[in-house]
């Protein structure tokens, strides 16, 4: 499979690339239209033609610490992964622990994974990435604080066990989401880099979720406690985040720091400062 035309016109500044890469999309889609009539243009782009097609990692480290608001999104980013991957591998590990049958346990965890997949792409097309994951993760922290109610509904099936399936169902919805808001979130330049870094926190995650089991056999209460202040802490930072349904992907870090000073205003009152003293004598 090629690269995406807008990667070729980003960071290798190609053309051909980019319209052979079209060819291709509009062949496995049945298209007939006629690439080469079309002029390929990325108009963020007009303005730092000073830029390096493609930067290196050297650059790339640069530009977190010199754009501050990429810095902060993926440390928020990282968080939501790491959140992620310990919350769904603790609770994928610990179903002995939360019921009386395993197997039952685990028939209804894997029913309520399979729900939570094909019931996440509503809630993302309709409300948008950051509302979503943020519903998620702070419903998941509700199901965890309620399953601390010692309620048996059934001689087998208990409200602990009944909140844990809900909250691990949401768990695996947001850890299925973040993949597709983090390369909306990612500028262009550096989306294989805030993806890989991302990726590793979840590796931190995934590597210690394991051990929640250990945690709930030697004290249930507080573990859920935990899995609840975890989950609410990631649905309240991601709030800090912007939202991606329906705006452009950004195409460099610059254009990241720009669309926040734009929301936070700090642009126009540069703007007019700057009118103001041109007029000055």
């Amino acid at each position: 499979m090629p690269d995406s035309p807008r990667y070729f016109l980003v960071n290798k500044r190609d053309e051909e690339k980019a319209k052979e890469s079209l060819k291709w999309l509009a062949k496995i889609n049945g298209s007939d239209f006629d690439i080469d009539t079309v002029i390929l243009n990325d108009v963020e782009l007009t303005a730092e033609k000073t830029q390096a097609p493609e930067p290196t990692f050297l650059e790339a480290m640069k530009d977190f610490m010199k754009y501050k608001e990429l810095l902060v999104q993926l440390g928020i980013q990282m968080w939501l992964w790491l959140v992620a991957g310990f919350l769904y591998y603790g609770f994928s590990f610990s179903w002995s622990e939360l019921g009386n049958n395993i197997y039952i346990s685990y028939v209804f965890a894997a029913v309520g994974e399979i729900i939570a997949y094909l019931g996440m792409g509503f809630p993302f097309r309709y409300l948008g990435r950051r509302i979503s994951i943020m519903i998620y993760y702070l419903v998941a922290s509700g199901t965890f604080l309620v399953a601390l109610i010692p309620l048996q509904l059934s001689s087998s099936f208990s409200l602990e066990q009944l909140s844990c399936l809900i909250g691990s169902m949401f768990v695996a919805a947001t850890f299925c989401g973040i993949y597709l808001y983090t390369m909306e979130l990612a500028p262009t330049s550096h989306r294989g880099k805030m993806l890989g870094y991302s990726s590793f926190a979840a590796r931190i995650g995934s590597f210690c979720g394991p051990q929640a089991s250990l945690l709930f056999s030697w004290n249930k209460p507080g573990t859920l406690i935990l899995f609840a202040v975890l989950a609410a802490s990631a649905g309240l930072l991601c709030y800090r985040l912007p939202d991606t349904k329906d705006v452009p992907t950004p195409s460099t870090a610059a254009e990241v720091q720009r669309r926040k000073d734009e929301k936070d205003g700090r642009v126009q009152a540069t703007v007019v400062e700057n009118k103001y003293a041109a007029e000055l004598p």
